[in-house]
């Protein structure tokens, strides 16, 4: 045989592609596709004699399988398999800064589902041998127990043999067969090694799991099972003993089927368990990154065992498995493996370190995170399993749920409020600049400016987006495409590194040098397509290291690149007003902590002015939002009106009247009058057992009347809009709804400010110097709006709504509340409408679960007496979720 010639080997394949066409050099054999060189084939003499047919003295060359041994290091089972990548898994975040107690837990977690699995740490397992499941995959069963499984012959082929009984060549074929038979066994005969390969290959019967046995039960007897138990041959074709995943139950397809997303849901359990601070978004958005990822689980695996990768992949069906999930799937998963493993429950990770980790995220200033602790102290959530004790909570949403709702309160979010606060908020720092230059003590820090804050945001998602790829398509940021393409090549650049270590995948060096120049021909087109040259990508890529705030982070690190590059050389130019760090910004004058903010304004002889705005009350007329049910359509029947003219179809489409998918309606149901009676009796009864509770003492609010402004106004009736002067804090006899603040109307210039601040806005315009404006500026006194702290609700049933129903929802939001329910969504990886249903949460309980604020001293008493139907109903179902 020459060495161009090439040969197919029944029954034989390389162990690396796969492939079944060998080549022979020197005696040798190797795959042509990849060039490996196959142990169990060799070339050997034979002579004329061995031959029919034929009596020249010649020598030709055949081939001899050797026998193929296999040891214990390199065929490894399933469970060994996602036991080196789970380990793998753990030593990334315990690089990443995972507690230490992780790896204990994950262990423990790990051992309780291989227990229930019947796996391993299973007391009633005599012969001490992983039991198959339901999803048991073939590898397995050959590696255990010694059991093959033989693929059915088509009729064709059959046909075809027995068409070629007579045929002589075919008898020679036969014969040849025979021989290379004895040959083979003559060569293994005398070997100590082969001998005691032989006889530990003896087959054992097969171990089914509980489970397994009850769910084959339904396609055969369990005597019949046990015959293909002890079929180690595979002859019997009778049945199948791997079912398909459409026969299988929803339970059945995610617990018993092992594979990568049992690893994630392993890690996320035991990291809830311990505490960590990586929550479970944060182990999406590392998955998602690929810190964690099916690409670098070669480099988990041993050396001998990640040599036949390729082939260990494939038998493993690993390209049926996703290599990334959802929130919402993994979330799922998490539940029914708690429910598999009889976990207890949850554990409540750090909130308030959460909220301020949040709040850097953000940029936000740090008194952000001190108000949402105060909301958490005033009502600590509990997080009731509604659903059963093994749902996971979304910690995650209800934190950054605070978020939004204390943005929401201090700042409208109607896109009137929070402009015009912002814009007064500017005028107050323009004052603030003055007074700190002419001062020598130690200036104040500017206010925060909330429209600032949402275009220093929405700049550095593209900032960020252009350098990271994932974070662009989790921020919804559109990049070139130049930038996916190098995105993708340095993945595809990182695991071919990792592959290269292992001696056997190197193959020859021609081969490897031709490997190197095709992935460099493609690069090269690639990068030409997209217009985009090698070292524009190496001065614009930036290597970012895994953070738990990566926008944060990220723009941090992208700051320090563009000082230390020369200008000129990025293809991204950083302006002057994203530099500005708002966390060193003020918000407590929007909490009505006005006092030092007036006092330093003072020393320069300004006096500061508030003015409280009220939120558009358009919203509170709306109502609740319900989802319309469906009704099934009747049979009718329908004919065709061929004579209609287009004109005339298209005007009828267009009167009939589309069915929307939901309605607002306005909650007005009451209860009938037996039920209130008993609503009344319940809470008057309650009543009596506080008031005889010596530990708990509620007094009732006086009634006084106050004079305010030459008014007699009732205590009961105080509004929020009150004049009192913040300089006097002496404590009254009596409380007050609302907490004094320095509000100063007058009623002369209120009319007048205004037209003054569009004059000194629109300075370039009339072509005023800066010096001039800085004059007017100083002869206008500081005037500063806040909220007082009302907020325009839309409440209702979001858990059952559709997609459709929920895009229609959206058009009734605030272009600013919108911009920012989708922001904290893709912060945290998750979607809008699972914050949102968390912001219902939070509102319902303060604004209609809660009983009258102005009797609540040291604690706060749920309302349970609520006489109208929908809030009733409204507040129970999420009073159920808090």
């Amino acid at each position: 045989m020459n060495e161009s010639e090439v040969m197919e080997v029944d029954q034989m394949e390389c162990d690396v592609c796969g492939e079944r066409t060998f080549q022979e050099r020197e005696g040798y054999y190797y795959c042509v596709e990849c060039g490996t060189k196959k142990e169990q084939l060799l070339a050997v003499e034979i002579s004329a004699e061995d031959t029919f047919n034929d009596t020249s003295k010649h020598t030709s060359q055949r081939t001899i399988k050797k026998p193929k041994i296999n040891s214990e290091d390199d065929d490894i089972t399933s469970w060994e398999f996602y036991n080196y990548v789970l380990r793998g898994f753990l030593q990334e975040l315990l690089n990443m800064g995972a507690k230490p107690e992780l790896k204990l837990m994950t262990l423990q977690v790990w051992a309780a589902y291989m227990r229930r699995m019947e796996v391993a740490f299973c007391k009633n397992n005599e012969m001490g041998l992983p039991k198959l499941n339901v999803r048991a995959l073939q590898r397995d069963a050959r590696i255990i127990y010694n059991h093959t499984q033989n693929k059915r012959k088509r009729e064709r082929q059959i046909r075809k043999q027995g068409n070629q009984l007579g045929d002589e060549r075919a008898n020679w074929r036969e014969w040849r067969k025979t021989k290379r038979k004895l040959d083979e066994s003559g060569l293994s005969g005398g070997s100590p090694l082969s001998r005691s390969v032989g006889q530990s290959n003896r087959s054992l019967k097969l171990q089914w799991s509980t489970h397994a046995r009850r769910s084959l039960k339904k396609q055969m007897p369990l005597k019949h099972l046990d015959k293909h138990s002890v079929d180690s041959s595979g002859s019997m074709h009778c049945h199948k003993l791997h079912p398909k995943a459409s026969t299988l139950s929803n339970f059945d397809r995610n617990i018993y089927c092992l594979n990568m997303t049992k690893l994630y849901v392993v890690l996320a359990i035991s990291l809830n368990l311990v505490e960590d601070d990586i929550q479970l978004t944060d182990l999406l958005r590392l998955i998602d990154e690929e810190y964690l990822s099916s690409r670098n689980m070669l480099s988990y695996l041993p050396d001998n065992v990640a040599m036949h990768g390729k082939t260990l992949i494939k038998q493993l069906q690993f390209g049926h498995q996703f290599d990334k999930c959802s929130f919402k799937y993994l979330r799922a998963h998490i539940a029914q493996m708690s429910r598999f493993i009889d976990l207890n429950g949850f554990q409540n990770p750090d909130l308030i370190g959460l909220a301020k980790r949040y709040v850097l995220e953000l940029n936000l200033p740090p008194e952000i995170a001190s108000y949402v602790a105060s909301l958490m102290d005033a009502l600590p959530p509990s997080f009731n399993p509604i659903n059963g004790p093994h749902t996971y909570p979304r910690y995650e949403a209800r934190v950054m749920a605070y978020i939004v709702y204390v943005l929401k309160l201090m700042f409208g979010l109607d896109d009137v409020k929070e402009r015009a606060i912002s814009d007064s908020a500017l005028l107050v720092n323009e004052h603030l600049s003055l007074v700190n230059t002419n001062l020598n003590h130690k200036p104040m820090a500017p206010l925060f400016v909330y429209t600032e804050w949402m275009q220093f945001v929405e700049m550095r998602k593209n900032f960020v987006a252009h350098f990271n790829e994932s974070f662009a398509q989790r921020f919804g940021v559109s990049t070139q495409s130049g930038r996916k393409v190098d995105d993708f090549l340095s993945k595809e650049r990182r695991q071919r590194d990792q592959e290269y270590n292992y001696q056997d995948m190197l193959l020859t060096p021609a081969m490897q040098r031709m490997r190197e120049n095709i992935c460099l021909i493609f690069e090269t087109l690639l990068r030409n397509k997209f217009g985009l040259s090698k070292e524009a990508d190496i001065k614009d890529s930036i290597e970012f290291q895994p953070s738990l705030t990566p926008a944060h982070s990220y723009f941090k690190r992208i700051l320090l690149h563009v000082t230390q590059t020369e200008k000129g050389d990025l293809s991204i130019q950083v302006p002057e007003w994203m530099v500005v760090d708002h966390t060193e910004h003020q918000v407590a004058p929007f909490k009505n902590q006005t006092t030092e903010l007036a006092q330093y304004l003072a020393t320069a002889g300004k006096q500061l002015s508030v003015i409280e705005l009220a939120c558009q009350a358009d919203y509170q007329k709306i109502g609740l939002f319900q989802t319309l049910q469906r009704t099934r359509p009747r049979c009718k029947e329908g004919r065709a009106n061929c004579d209609i003219k287009t004109q005339n179809w298209i005007d009828e489409l267009r009167r009939r009247e589309k069915r929307p998918d939901f309605v607002f309606r306005q909650p007005v149901a009451q209860y009938g009058k037996q039920y209130q009676g008993k609503i009344i009796e319940r809470a008057e009864r309650r009543q009596a057992l506080e008031a005889n509770n010596p530990f708990w003492k509620i007094s009732s609010t006086p009634s006084y009347i106050l004079k305010v402004n030459q008014e007699d106004i009732a205590l009961k009736d105080l509004a929020a809009m009150q004049v009192f002067d913040e300089s006097n804090m002496d404590p009254l006899r009596v409380p007050l709804k609302l907490p004094r603040r320095q509000i100063n109307l007058l009623p002369e210039t209120k009319d007048s400010i205004e037209p003054k601040l569009e004059a000194c806005s629109e300075h370039e315009d009339d072509e005023v110097d800066e010096e001039e404006s800085k004059k007017k500026i100083i002869q206008l006194e500081p005037l500063l709006k806040i909220s007082n702290f009302d907020c325009w609700l839309l409440h209702g049933y979001i858990s059952k709504t559709g997609e459709s129903t929920r895009k229609d929802l959206r058009k009734f939001f605030p272009c600013s509340f919108r911009w920012l329910l989708d922001t904290c969504a893709a912060t945290i990886g998750v979607n809008w409408d699972v914050l949102y249903e968390q912001l219902l949460v939070l509102e319902v309980m303060f604004h209609h679960g809660i009983e009258d604020w102005n009797n609540q001293s040291n604690h706060l008493r749920l309302k349970y007496n609520i006489l109208n139907k929908d809030i009733n109903l409204l507040t129970k179902s999420f009073r159920d979720m808090w």
